[in-house]
Order: structure tokens, then C-alpha cells, then sequence
């Protein structure tokens, strides 16, 4: 048992466990009401859209477990209590976890590509999989990039619900879908800017975060190469910018009391209060505390997924 709770904590699963419910809450919560108040429904069959889950499942996992193989001597500095792979795990077996959940994450997105016979589709796997290799055996120590490459990351696993969605409603409904793709894309394209923009900051205050060993071992990151300083201005900007975006969503799209009300209590808020501590004088336990409203924030974003299923219904 205390080996398989290291395991979980390897592949990091409460982060698996978001992934498959930002990818589950947007195909049920946005697009399927989206197609149903047109007359329509989904396309990808549920054993299919479960085997895509579980294929951005696995990639994900693997890529936990490589970035926890290169990053032991810097888990010796930044986070001594928290090491895994070289304590628990042995380095090796830490490697092969990584190539059997890869493994398996290409086989199920080939397979699922391949069913809906638009292989080109797979290719964003092995993309990813090879990303995740290089960011975390080059990339993450490279100033900005890594931080935009998880970020990015994260911004595609809404999006790639769409990307396998759109075909086969193109093939099942032709020109009727025509005003819906742009509908469609719009809102998965929302949810994919918020989650890279709050995870760009979250890369940036981690960064803060872990500071002493990135130096020490010659990570570029923002705080490393522009200072503390630099990263909390960069990361509250950010977060400004993030608060501003969603006013002019709610101005320019869904102009309901609902939603004003949530983007402002859920969203607005939190964001707003990782400013303020970002404006004071940051210590590993405020950057700590800012990582982790942050990922409340992300929470919430998936939580509005929810939010808008229930507007659409009340609309019809």
C-alpha cells in the first residue's frame, strides 16, 4: 500500500483526476447542450471519448514520472519531505512507469484516431509525449519557455475534445454545423486561454517557490535570471490580466447575472487576493499559499463548465 500511494503521488493524481473532469465537463457540460438546443447531439461514442480520456490520462502521468526522474537532485534542495523517485521509487522503475503510461497513452490515442479515421490527430500525442520529454530534460531549465510549455499543455487537454468532436459532426451534420463550429470553438478556445493564463502564473509563482535549488543547480527560471522581484510583478500583471479578460467575456458574451456573479465571487476574487499577496513581501510559505489559491482558481474555472450547463437548460 505504501508503495502504490508513492506511485499515485509519482503520476501526481489529483491531477490526473482534473484533467479527466475538465475533458468530461466540457463534452457534457458545454458541448453536448450546445449541439442539443440545435437539434443535435454528440458524436464520438462514450467507449471512444473514454479511451481519448485515458489517453491525455496516461501521457500526463508519464510525463509526472520523467519530470520526477530528472529533478532529484533538486527535490533534495526545494522539497527534501516530498521525494519520490531515488526514495520510495527506484530511478529505474520510476523510467519504466514513464514508457509504459506513455506507451499506453499513444496506443489509446492512435487507436482512437484511427476509429474515427483521422489519424492526423494522433500526431498530438506523440507531440506531446515528446514535449514533456525535452521540457523536463532541457526546456524547464531554459528561461520562460518551460513555464509557457506546461502551460500550453494544459491549454490543450480542453481543446482536444473539440478536435475529435468537430470531425465526425462535420461528417454527421455537414453545412448545418457551420454557425455551431464557431460556437463550439469559441467557448473550448475560453477555457483553454484561462487555463493556460492561470497556469503560465502558477509556473511563475512555483518558480518563486522553489528558488534555492533552481539556483543552485542553474535553472533560468523567471525569479533565477530577473529576481523575485520581477516574478511577483510578472505573475499579479498576469493575474490582472486574467481578471480583465473575463470582464470582457462577460461584456461581449454571456452577459447573465449567473455569470457575473460567479466570474466575480469565484474567479475575480481569489485572483485578486493572489495580487495582493504577490504585492507584499513573498516568502516560500505566501509563494506556497499562492500556488494553492491558484489552483483553486483552475477548479473553478471547471466549475463555471458546470455553471453554464445549467444556463443553457433554463434557456430552453
Amino acid at each position: 500500500m505504501k508503495y502504490l500511494a508513492a506511485l499515485l503521488r509519482l503520476i501526481r493524481w489529483p491531477n490526473l483526476v482534473i484533467i479527466a473532469v475538465s475533458q468530461v465537463l466540457l463534452w457534457q457540460c458545454i458541448i453536448n447542450p450546445l449541439l442539443k438546443s440545435s437539434g443535435m447531439e454528440v458524436q464520438l461514442p462514450l467507449w471512444l471519448f473514454i479511451a481519448l480520456v485515458g489517453a491525455t490520462v496516461c501521457i500526463a502521468a508519464g510525463g509526472y514520472a520523467i519530470n520526477d526522474y530528472f529533478d532529484r537532485k533538486i527535490d533534495r534542495v526545494n522539497k527534501p519531505s516530498e521525494i519520490i523517485v531515488g526514495s520510495l521509487i527506484n530511478p529505474r522503475k520510476a523510467m519504466a512507469y514513464h514508457m509504459a503510461f506513455t506507451l499506453c497513452g499513444l496506443f489509446l490515442g492512435t487507436f482512437v484516431s484511427l476509429k474515427i479515421r483521422e489519424l492526423y490527430l494522433s500526431l498530438i500525442f506523440f507531440m506531446v509525449s515528446g514535449l514533456l520529454w525535452f521540457y523536463s530534460t532541457t526546456y524547464k531549465r531554459q528561461f520562460l519557455l518551460g513555464n509557457v510549455i506546461v502551460a500550453l499543455l494544459t491549454a490543450l487537454v480542453p481543446f482536444l475534445v473539440v478536435l475529435y468532436e468537430l470531425p465526425l459532426l462535420a461528417d454527421a451534420y455537414g453545412s448545418k454545423m457551420g454557425p455551431l463550429n464557431h460556437v463550439l470553438i469559441t467557448w473550448a478556445l475560453g477555457f483553454s486561454l484561462f487555463a493556460f493564463l492561470v497556469n503560465l502564473i502558477r509556473e511563475i509563482v512555483k518558480d518563486g517557490e522553489d528558488f534555492e535549488g533552481d539556483q543552485a543547480y542553474g535553472k533560468q527560471t523567471v525569479p533565477v535570471v530577473w529576481g523575485m522581484k520581477a516574478a511577483r510583478v510578472i505573475s499579479a500583471g498576469l493575474a490582472l490580466i486574467t481578471i480583465v479578460l473575463l470582464a470582457l467575456a462577460w461584456l461581449r458574451f454571456v452577459r447573465d447575472r449567473v455569470t457575473l456573479v460567479y466570474f466575480f465571487v469565484v474567479l475575480a476574487v481569489p485572483l485578486g487576493l493572489t495580487v495582493f499577496l504577490l504585492m507584499g513581501k513573498t516568502s516560500k510559505p505566501v509563494w506556497h499559499t499562492t500556488s494553492r489559491l491558484l489552483k483553486l482558481v483552475m477548479l473553478g474555472g471547471l466549475g463555471y463548465m458546470v455553471a453554464v450547463n445549467m444556463i443553457i437548460n433554463n434557456m430552453h
